[in-house]
């Protein structure tokens, strides 16, 4: 059995442009007949291009529900998203990083209360479909020196420091069709194990690089497969990467968003995922 406690407050923060706090939100799944004392943790991001998106999709619901169903503890998680008439590509940069910052709350709140839920903080996993799989590689790769400039101008926008700091290791993430600014953030010290997973038609958030969903003024981004060659040029081992030849973005989705799922392409990535978190 599973049981699921929602909106559980972690952590609180303003929306890019908005001076008022709000609160920050998960929901968490648990195995009821699990004798374990401490379990593995996943925390779920949704995706949505940091406009739109909820804890609550179906994907994450579905994600959180068999990995309970499966021993671990899962936790879909709120961040800031960027209100609609605030769209640019600065702008979109600039929410990533306040995504990046509400994860790296979330890690360090689940630490600090890992015996509350019982969870094995040795065995914490992120996993992330599109905008919460981009934030996740920027929560996992980026330091304070490396932060985009939008971040610092002519907004400055809150350390990166003490939130890394804080929030620590993790013992690895799953990165669904994601994407990331600058590959020269992902260096020989970069230790965590990944596992990309990517359709290759992706015109969202490009498999190999380019420019966000298309736009000219939007962010240029680079993919799961060029994540992967990076990986590899600099001497690192602990990835994985599947590439779906004949899928596009967010493939498991029956229609983008819409909350159907396609279950035979949900059970492909939800195999991959737990067979990755299973040799950690």
């Amino acid at each position: 059995s599973v049981c699921i406690q929602r909106k559980i407050q972690y952590s609180q923060g303003a929306c890019l442009g908005k001076k008022k706090e709000k609160p920050l939100y998960f929901d968490l799944y648990e195995p009821t007949t699990d004798t374990q004392a401490y379990r593995p943790l996943v925390i779920t991001l949704f995706g949505g291009g940091f406009v739109v998106g909820s804890r609550d999709y179906a994907d994450m619901k579905v994600w959180c529900y068999r990995l309970a169903k499966q021993g671990y503890v899962a936790a879909s998680i709120d961040y800031r998203l960027l209100s609609v008439g605030r769209i640019s590509g600065s702008n979109l940069i600039r929410a990533g990083y306040l995504a990046t910052l509400d994860l790296l709350s979330a890690i360090h709140y689940f630490k600090i209360h890992c015996d509350q839920y019982h969870i094995d903080t040795n065995r914490i996993f992120l996993l992330g479909q599109s905008a919460g799989a981009t934030t996740i590689l920027h929560a996992l790769y980026m330091d304070e020196e490396e932060r985009p400039p939008e971040t610092k101008e002519p907004i400055m926008l809150p350390s990166l420091s003490s939130a890394k700091k804080e929030s620590g290791n993790v013992a690895g993430a799953i990165i669904l069709w994601g994407s990331i600014l600058n590959l020269a953030i992902i260096d020989s010290n970069a230790c965590t194990p990944i596992c990309l997973i990517h359709g290759m038609h992706d015109k969202i958030l490009p498999i190999g690089e380019g420019k966000a969903f298309q736009v000219k003024k939007f962010p240029y981004v680079y993919g799961s497969q060029t994540i992967a060659n990076h990986l590899s040029k600099i001497g690192q081992t602990n990835f994985e990467y599947h590439q779906f030849d004949n899928e596009k973005h967010a493939f498991y989705f029956k229609y983008l968003y819409l909350f159907r799922l396609i279950p035979n392409k949900f059970d492909s990535c939800f195999q991959i995922a737990e067979k990755f978190m299973e040799n950690r």
